[in-house]
């Protein structure tokens, strides 16, 4: 998204170019006259830019909003699986307990008997 981003990002810096210098040629043109069906055609292509450059950085807007969107998501998604780990951690750790609590009792069973056994 990111290289999107730079590659729309680098298409209006080129439009504001063609602007900047369709503006500077437009200027010397008025300055020394100019036909009315070239300025009409100035004035169209230089309208064109200013429409394709508000395009693009609607572009980037939605882009922008779309990465947030999927940021707002992903930082959900960690959160989730944080609590996931957790509660599995504590769970095995839990377990495990059980499981040495089931060895000492069959361990303190076996010595009973033993006990119990040579008496």
């Amino acid at each position: 998204m990111v290289l999107n981003k730079n590659k729309i990002q680098d298409q209006i810096n080129l439009l504001l170019k063609y602007q900047n210098e369709y503006l500077v040629k437009l200027n010397k043109k008025l300055l020394y006259g100019i036909v009315g069906f070239k300025l009409n055609n100035y004035d169209y292509f230089i309208s064109s830019l200013i429409h394709g450059i508000e395009q693009q950085k609607k572009v980037i807007e939605k882009y922008d909003k779309q990465y947030q969107t999927y940021f707002v998501l992903w930082q959900k998604s960690q959160y989730r699986l944080r609590m996931w780990d957790m509660i599995s951690s504590k769970l095995l750790h839990h377990r495990y307990q059980i499981i040495q609590l089931e060895e000492q009792m069959h361990i303190d069973e076996c010595v009973q008997k033993s006990f119990f056994q040579k008496r």
